[in-house]
């Protein structure tokens, strides 16, 4: 699920339809394609996909539940439980995305999990429980909020001492030396406890910041 800016003057309408809009194109988007890692977004081959979400897993360091903000087609979701797995590491996966036809799907992939992923916004959703890692984007609203989005994920989804993981990706037709993630969560005072970085042909692709609740 990927987002985009909009103005910081924007009504209640407005902001309905910029959440409408997003999930149109995402379902436009992700749903033309049969393979699993473009019905969640990604663009290259799989080996790419694996190398630039990898780093998710990666924070994960012990059990508990893990709930994936804009889960798709729940590919990634699968793809965690696998990585840790091969750690001897026990994930619960939870999934929420807005799109109703990419949720379908995500339950289809995940039978086993399918009460765990849900339909929803995550700038409104009331979540019927809190989580020991979350991952999300800033993108997922508009620019204007990005700040309070990340900290109402901080004070409303996670138990205490739960991790944020905010992932940023990039292209490899993106220019460099722009801020990643990470910087921008510092600006707004949040305290960065660790970050991880996904790579390809030597470039850096996927950077994911944690913090700490």
């Amino acid at each position: 699920m990927t987002g985009g800016g909009a103005p910081g003057n924007m009504d209640e309408g407005g902001l309905r339809e910029w959440f409408s809009s997003l999930r149109r194109e995402l379902e436009d988007s992700y749903l033309r394609h049969s393979e699993p890692w473009r019905q969640s977004g990604f663009s290259g081959p799989e080996e790419r996909w694996a190398a630039c979400r990898r780093p998710i897993a990666d924070c994960i360091e012990a059990p508990g539940s893990f709930l994936d903000i804009g889960c798709a087609n729940g590919y990634l979701l699968e793809c965690v439980l696998r990585w840790t797995q091969e750690r001897g590491i026990t994930v619960t996966p939870f999934g929420l995305d807005l799109s109703e036809r990419l949720v379908r799907l995500a339950r289809q992939r995940l039978p086993e999990h399918e009460g765990n992923l849900f339909v929803g916004n995550a700038w409104s959703w009331q979540s019927p429980l809190r989580f020991d890692y979350v991952r999300t984007e800033v993108a997922y609203v508009p620019e204007h909020l990005e700040r309070p989005y990340i900290e109402r994920i901080l004070g409303s989804y996670l138990t205490d001492g739960g991790r944020l993981l905010v992932a940023e990706y990039r292209s490899r037709k993106d220019p460099g030396g722009r801020p990643w993630v990470d910087s921008t969560l510092r600006d707004w005072g949040l305290r960065v406890t660790g970050q991880r970085s996904g790579f390809w042909e030597g470039r850096e692709l996927t950077r994911v910041a944690v913090v700490v609740r």
